[in-house]
């Protein structure tokens, strides 16, 4: 029989749960099954032979499901596999469970499952081969023939897209799915990362059968693939793992396809959290495989459902945050609309696009209602901000309902006055970080930067004149020595991190600091050279930069070696056009929510009428050191507002 080579670059998506928890928190979490390179931490994968990777850990513990959850929509998927037998190293000739296997020409054996596919008394293999030499990822072959001594029927290899890079040790996985299919995994391990291109392969393959009549447009799909991707693994990602499971989910008597894709912890620069998985699932039709969208929907309701459940647990809500960044995590490497995704090359459905608007939604809202329930308000109110941002839905009632959780923690005030201010502030140039051009004086007057000069405003008379003897302070963020100064904060595009960039006085290279931020969710990334982040100095000195990007309070290291989630702002000195009042003791942040005021006696979100435009566009704001007066610019101008104290 002549060996047919099929180079399989997925199904035709015409779109039309299992749950399991992870708990490498101290509790766990109902998790549902439904470019640039700046590190150089390789993907270790679960190597050929470990049957399927273990879902259960060590610490980790079956909960039920939370009443609130969604009903899983996984009839049947248990996402069982057996495990391919390993081949001896360097041999091209081969007897595995009783028949003789002979690898092509330059091909060494890797590991075979043998088994009676077509259930007619007829057993056939499927076997993984590679050269015996080099770091090529191999291919899978089928074979078939007289009882006893098999020949190659068909050959599937992965894309030439594939990373090669010198170094790099090939990898592979292979199992039994179902009676007829197998799963099977092709790529590269690299110790470092040359390149962008995906480094594995992985593909649903089922015995070959008499081919189905063509019933829809697009390619021919290789005979007997049901599904193939492709997946990267930038430097420093948390492993990404793929199961098959081909159950009738429909009941219709043939056999569908749903993968369940999951997200290990990831490591630094966040903190570590739990295993989340989401299923992808394919009804069998006619015309080809339909997309079953309501199957990840269901998963990633389920997340959120079991997020919202522990939030309102002072026991388990502070781990909660966690579990949210990785449930987005999980979203943005599966789904097209994450903008970096790392699940692609789909061949016949494209991209997978996800939606799941809602449970985006409800997922931020979980960790916003976990926030404060640990007591955080500032936290609580960005995470109501991240909750609605776009692709998430953003819900009218449920942001009202969001916004009511922070009341008691910090109540709301309306502004008694706002005043436009006439002095024209300085803005910095650019996406670079900058002091702000806005900074109250400790007797309360307000100094504004302008291109002129500094002005001081009397924030309740509305006097304005120069401030004689007062120089303008640069808007450069620079260290307490002035030995480095912050040029950027920028989402490199790769689904990860967002990173800072520091340039030293001395014009030596620059140096970048991976950040404990995840990038805004949806398609915003385009190109190589990454999307600038909204960044906001708050102190730099003896404990190093806070600052707060995306909405995340991070601490940089004061030798820039690490960046840190920051738990509270330090005592340091207060500079000039910072958020914080003169004595460095009150800070303001605008939020969706209200002007977000502390000061060491009491918080609240300060609101008023003639702001049209909202609180959360707000930009260079300052505060006065009773938090009674508060300072922005928004489109250009600045205003002043005073609030009665409490």
């Amino acid at each position: 029989m002549a060996s047919a080579i099929l180079c399989y670059t997925g199904p035709t998506e015409t779109s039309s749960m299992s749950v399991r928890v992870a708990a490498l928190l101290p509790f766990a979490l109902a998790a549902s099954g439904c470019s640039g390179c700046h590190e150089d931490h390789p993907y270790v994968p679960y190597v050929i032979g470990t049957a399927v990777p273990p879902q259960v850990d060590a610490g980790e513990v079956s909960l039920p499901v939370p009443s609130a959850s969604a009903p899983s929509p996984e009839a049947g998927a248990s996402f069982a596999a057996e495990p391919a037998a390993l081949a001896p190293p360097g041999l091209a000739r081969w007897q595995v469970d009783g028949v003789d296997l002979q690898a092509p020409e330059g091909r060494v054996f890797v590991a075979a499952v043998v088994r009676d596919y077509g259930e007619m008394g007829a057993r056939a293999a499927f076997a993984i081969v590679r050269p015996p030499d080099g770091n090529g990822p191999g291919e899978l072959v089928y074979y078939g023939g007289p009882a006893g001594s098999l020949v190659p029927v068909s050959t599937y290899a992965p894309p030439e897209e594939l990373a090669h890079d010198a170094g790099c040790a090939p990898l592979g996985r292979l199992s039994r799915v179902g009676k007829r299919a197998v799963l099977v995994e092709l790529g590269v391990q690299c110790a470092t990362r040359t390149t962008s291109a995906p480094a594995r392969w992985v593909a649903l393959v089922a015995a070959p059968v008499a081919p189905r009549p063509a019933a829809s447009p697009g390619p021919a799909l290789p005979q007997g693939v049901r599904f193939a991707a492709t997946i990267a693994d930038p430097p420093g990602a948390p492993t990404l793992t793929i199961e098959a499971d081909t159950s009738d989910r429909d009941g219709d008597r043939l056999p569908d396809v749903a993968l369940r894709v999951t997200l290990d912890a990831g490591g630094a620069p966040f903190e570590p959290g739990p295993r989340v998985s989401a299923t992808l699932a394919w009804l069998d039709r006619s015309a080809g495989l339909s997309r079953d969208v309501a199957v990840t929907e269901g998963s990633f309701a389920a997340l959120a459902s079991a997020a919202a459940v522990r939030a309102r647990s002072p026991r388990d809500a502070a781990v909660v945050p966690a579990f949210v960044a990785q449930a987005r995590a999980l979203w943005r490497a599966v789904c097209a609309e994450g903008g970096s995704p790392r699940l692609a090359g789909v061949t016949g459905s494209g991209p997978i696009t996800c939606g799941v608007a809602r449970s985006l939604e409800e997922l931020g809202l979980g960790e916003a209602r976990a926030y404060v329930t640990t007591g955080d308000p500032l936290r609580a109110a960005l995470a109501i901000d991240r909750a609605e941002r776009p692709p998430a839905a953003r819900t009218a009632a449920r942001v009202t309902e969001a916004q009511g959780w922070l009341a008691p923690l910090a109540p709301v005030a309306t502004a008694r006055a706002v005043r436009a201010v006439a002095a024209v502030p300085l803005m910095g140039k650019g996406h670079e970080p900058a002091w702000g051009p806005l900074a109250f004086e400790t007797s309360g007057k307000l100094l504004v930067r302008t291109r002129a000069g500094v002005v001081r405003v009397d924030p309740d008379a509305g006097d304005e004149a120069d401030a004689e003897g007062v120089s303008a302070w640069p808007s450069a963020v620079v260290s307490l020595d002035g030995a480095m100064r912050w040029i950027e904060t920028y989402d490199p595009c790769d689904g990860l991190a967002l990173r800072a960039t520091f340039a030293p006085a001395s014009g030596d290279d620059v140096h970048d600091v991976a950040l404990p931020v995840a990038p805004p969710l949806g398609d915003r990334c385009a190109g190589s050279r990454g999307v600038p982040a909204h960044a906001v100095p708050v102190a730099w000195g003896p404990g190093g930069l806070e600052a707060i990007v995306e909405g995340e309070p991070v601490l940089v290291a004061p030798d820039l070696s690490r960046a840190t989630p920051l738990a509270s702002f330090l005592d340091s000195p207060a500079l000039l056009g910072g958020p914080r009042s003169s004595d460095g003791k009150t800070i303001v942040v605008p939020t969706s929510s209200g002007l977000f005021v502390r000061s060491p006696s009491r918080t609240r979100l300060l609101r008023a009428a003639e702001l049209a435009a909202g609180t959360a566009d707000q930009q260079a704001c300052t505060v006065n050191v009773d938090g009674t007066h508060v300072a922005c610019v928004h489109a250009g101008k600045a205003w002043v507002g005073a609030w009665d104290a409490p």
